[in-house]
């Protein structure tokens, strides 16, 4: 069995945890705490079985001058909460993305296209809808 069938198990498997334990989660009138975890259980489950049923691709190996790269956005994945204090969810969010996206390999135009869309995409789900402080 291809390890992406195992990845894509276990996706879905953590997919059903976050639904079933979203409904311990005190109901609240509109959004409340529980529509998180049910998104992001559905994202989950719903690409965990794509990636059990989906036939697996060849991946290339990774080059070894790609690894600082990698090493760099991992680093930042790592120290991003603690820039979510300082600079807040949305510019965080839109910080690791955009240099996420720059990392991968795509130019400075998307990139920054990639931060400002997830920017604007959190200040409206987290910030507006959700009411979580900018």
């Amino acid at each position: 069995m291809a390890w992406e069938r195992w990845v894509g198990g276990l996706a879905a498997g953590l997919g059903l945890l976050a639904w079933s334990l979203s409904f311990s989660l005190p109901k609240a009138e509109g959004p409340g705490p529980e529509l998180f975890p049910r998104v992001l259980g559905t994202v989950l489950v719903l690409g965990g079985f794509y990636m059990v049923w989906a036939r697996p691709q060849a991946h290339p190996r990774i080059p070894k001058r790609a690894w600082p790269r990698v090493a760099l956005f991992l680093l930042l994945f790592v120290l991003a909460p603690l820039l979510l204090p300082r600079l807040g969810v949305v510019s965080t969010t839109a910080l690791v993305a955009g240099t996420g996206a720059f990392l991968a390999g795509e130019g400075w135009l998307k990139a920054l296209l990639v931060a400002l869309s997830l920017g604007l995409l959190t200040q409206w789900v987290f910030v507006r809808l959700l009411g979580v402080p900018a």
